[in-house]
């Protein structure tokens, strides 16, 4: 598998990330049994980096006990926990501190590769307690090595990179690609690396869907999709097959390849709750280049006729 370097750092990283919200039960109940499996499945694979999170259960631990003394780069985050089933947001310097010290006992590290400030909104930034100013404090303090935010806000991003963000977490894919777009410029001048979440959007980009499909109580995608907008989003789904040809075996082939078509693009953080979503994730993304000239520009045509 690839790797490419976050941004203009030192640190580098497999072109894909193993996302760990799916195996905290997301998308359903995983045993502990299958979430170890699927992890270990993904470092015999070739991804050399995880996404936790102190917010999605026990993966930090988990993490950090399969991991053992392998060299895998590890994205975690601060300031949001749950607590008695409710979502809390801390971002006061004492309790990113905290965060910052509990992740690096869960995952029995020193020093944490990547550390994020999950989600904060725009109005927690600034003043006498500043959480970027906190960020960057904890790496001068040795205790995180890069900082950055995951965010669906442009003016966080934007916020975060003038104070020295070297890691943006934001949706990026097919049916989602503005936001990387705004952000491109402010990056490239940053020297900073997108880590592209979501870059088979929930699993619709797989294509394997049909607009009948329905997902259980506990899967967050029910919520996501009413009936009648999942129809329409299979439909448009069905437009992009075009993607598929030659090297590119599938559109989770393509969805990926899109997702890490820009070298500002350090990573595609990847869903998986089984070892048989992981396995061939390498050969499946291939070699670049990952997106030619007359496939970028039909694309573009092609979502804008379907809609999205």
């Amino acid at each position: 598998m690839h790797e490419r370097n976050l941004g203009d750092t030192e640190l580098r990283v497999s072109e894909i990330t193993l996302g760990t919200w799916g195996l905290a039960g997301a998308y359903g109940p995983v045993t502990p049994e299958l979430a170890r499996e699927t992890l270990e499945a993904a470092f015999e694979a070739g991804v050399t980096a995880v996404d936790v999170a102190p917010l999605w259960g026990d993966t930090e631990a988990l993490a950090g006990d399969v991991i053992g003394d392998r060299e895998i780069r590890v994205i975690t985050r601060g300031g949001a926990l749950l607590e008695d089933g409710v979502v809390h947001h801390r971002f006061d310097a004492d309790s990113l501190r905290a965060d910052v010290d509990r992740s690096r006992e869960r995952l029995g590290r020193d020093v944490l590769d990547v550390w994020l400030l999950h989600d904060p909104p725009e109005e927690a930034l600034g003043g006498s307690d500043d959480p970027l100013a906190t960020a960057a404090k904890l790496v001068a303090d040795g205790a995180v090595r890069h900082w950055g935010v995951s965010t669906t806000q442009q003016e966080v991003a934007e916020r975060a990179l003038a104070a020295g963000a070297k890691a943006i977490c934001i949706p990026h894919h097919l049916f989602a690609s503005d936001l990387f777009a705004d952000l491109q410029e402010s990056l490239e001048d940053a020297g900073a690396g997108v880590l592209a979440r979501s870059p088979l959007c929930h699993g619709l980009l797989t294509g394997r869907w049909t607009e009948y499909r329905r997902f259980a109580e506990d899967d967050h995608r029910r919520q996501r999709w009413s009936p009648q907008a999942l129809a329409i989003r299979v439909r448009q789904v069905a437009q992009i097959r075009f993607l598929v040809k030659e090297q590119v075996r599938s559109l989770t082939a393509a969805a990926l390849r899109f997702a890490l078509d820009s070298s500002v693009v350090t990573t595609a953080i990847v869903g998986a709750r089984r070892p048989a979503q992981v396995r061939d994730l390498g050969s499946l993304v291939g070699d670049p280049p990952y997106m030619d000239h007359a496939d970028a520009m039909r694309l573009q045509q092609v979502l804008a006729a379907a809609g999205v």
